[in-house]
C-alpha cells in the first residue's frame, strides 16, 4: 500500500503534527512523545486525568503510511515523503537550519540557512574559503608532533563541499576527508582527490582517491574507520619543509564502469560481469540464407590492421 493522503493529526499540546511514539492518558486522549516526557506530573492537561504508557497504535499506523511535505516547504523544499522518514530527511535538507561548520573548533556560533554560508564564510572565514580546484593548500606550523585539525569550505558550481585535514599524533596518522554538505545520494555521485607534494624534493607526489560522504556523516567517524586517505605521520614528515605543507584536491563525478561493445565504437555503461558470451546471428528464414556460403570468421574493429590497443590514458606502456 503507498502513501495516503490523510490530513494528520497534531499534538493538542504542542501543536505539531503527531509523529510515533504517541502516548495516551487514562481517558484515552493523544499526545505526542516529546509532550509527554516534559509532563511534570505526569497528568492529561485535556482531562487531567494520569498519562499512561499505553501506545495509540492504529493513530501511529495510520501516520506512518501518510505522505507528508518536508517542514522546510515554506523555505523552497519541495520533498514529500511518509512521516517516518522525515526525521532522517532533515538531516540532509538543503533548505534546513546548520551551524558553521567552524562550530567545531569553538570559533563561531553562526547558525543559517544552507544558502547563506557562502557569504558568511566570505565575509568571516575567508582564510578557509577555497573558490575553486586550482588553488593549492599551503598550511604554515605544520609538525607532526602536535594534533591539529584544519577545515576548508569549496564551492564546486552549486554544490558546497567541506574539506577537513587532521594530524593525530595518537594514531601516529594524517587524514584527509571531502565531504558534500546535502544528500548521500548526491554524495555518492563524487569522488576526490588529494595531490600532496613535497616540499623537499618536488619528484616526490601522492595521489589518493576516494569517495565522498555526505556531512551528515560524522568526520571523526569517517577517520576512525580509514574511509579516506590516510598518511603515517613519519612519511608525512617528507612532504614537510620548514613547517609547511602544500596539497590540491580534485571533486569529479563518479564515473561508472564501462566496456566497450560490439560495435567497436560505442560504449555501454557495465553494470555486472556476465559470463555470457557475444550472440550470434540467430536462425534466419529461406530468404535470408545464401547457398554455398559459410558465415566465416567475424571481424572486430580493434582487429583490425593498424590498430593498437593502448590502456587507460592513452599512453603504450612497455614492461
Amino acid at each position: 500500500m503507498g502513501p495516503v493522503a490523510v490530513e494528520l493529526p497534531e499534538c493538542p499540546v504542542c501543536m505539531d503534527i503527531m509523529s510515533a511514539p504517541i502516548y495516551q492518558c487514562q481517558s484515552g486522549h493523544s499526545l505526542c512523545n516529546s509532550c509527554t516526557k516534559v509532563l511534570i506530573p505526569s497528568i492529561c492537561p485535556i482531562c487531567r486525568q494520569s498519562m499512561t504508557q499505553m501506545r495509540n497504535w492504529q493513530l501511529e499506523d495510520l501516520i506512518s503510511k501518510a505522505s507528508v511535505p518536508c517542514p522546510n516547504k515554506s523555505s523552497g523544499c519541495v520533498y514529500t515523503m511518509l512521516n517516518m522518514e522525515v526525521e532522517d530527511h532533515l538531516k540532509e535538507c538543503i533548505f534546513r537550519e546548520m551551524a558553521c561548520p567552524l562550530i567545531v573548533f569553538g570559533k563561531c556560533s553562526w547558525s543559517g540557512k544552507l544558502k547563506d554560508i557562502l557569504e558568511h564564510f566570505k565575509e568571516r572565514h575567508p582564510n578557509n574559503f577555497f573558490v575553486n580546484q586550482v588553488t593549492d593548500v599551503n598550511i604554515n606550523n605544520v609538525s607532526t608532533s602536535v594534533d591539529e585539525r584544519y577545515m576548508f569550505l569549496i564551492p564546486q558550481g552549486k554544490f558546497l563541499f567541506i574539506l577537513t585535514f587532521k594530524i593525530d599524533t595518537c594514531q601516529k596518522m594524517a587524514y584527509w576527508a571531502i565531504q558534500h554538505i546535502g544528500s548521500k545520494r548526491a554524495a555518492q555521485a563524487c569522488v576526490y582527490e588529494i595531490h600532496v607534494t613535497s616540499k623537499q624534493d618536488d619528484n616526490r607526489k601522492v595521489i589518493y582517491t576516494d569517495k565522498c560522504f555526505n556531512d551528515t556523516f560524522d568526520t571523526n567517524e569517517i577517520f576512525r574507520q580509514a574511509k579516506c586517505p590516510v598518511m603515517p605521520l613519519n612519511m608525512l614528515s617528507h612532504f614537510i619543509k620548514d613547517g609547511k605543507l602544500t596539497f590540491n584536491f580534485t571533486i569529479k563525478k563518479n564515473q561508472p564502469n564501462f566496456r566497450r561493445n560490439q560495435k567497436g565504437n560505442v560504449f555501454v555503461k557495465d553494470n555486472k560481469p556476465t559470463n555470457k558470451g557475444p550472440k550470434g546471428s540467430g536462425p534466419q528464414g529461406p530468404g535470408n540464407q545464401q547457398r554455398g556460403k559459410s558465415p566465416g570468421p567475424r571481424q572486430f574493429p580493434n582487429q583490425q590492421k593498424g590498430f593498437k590497443s593502448f590502456p587507460h590514458g592513452g599512453k603504450n606502456n612497455k614492461n
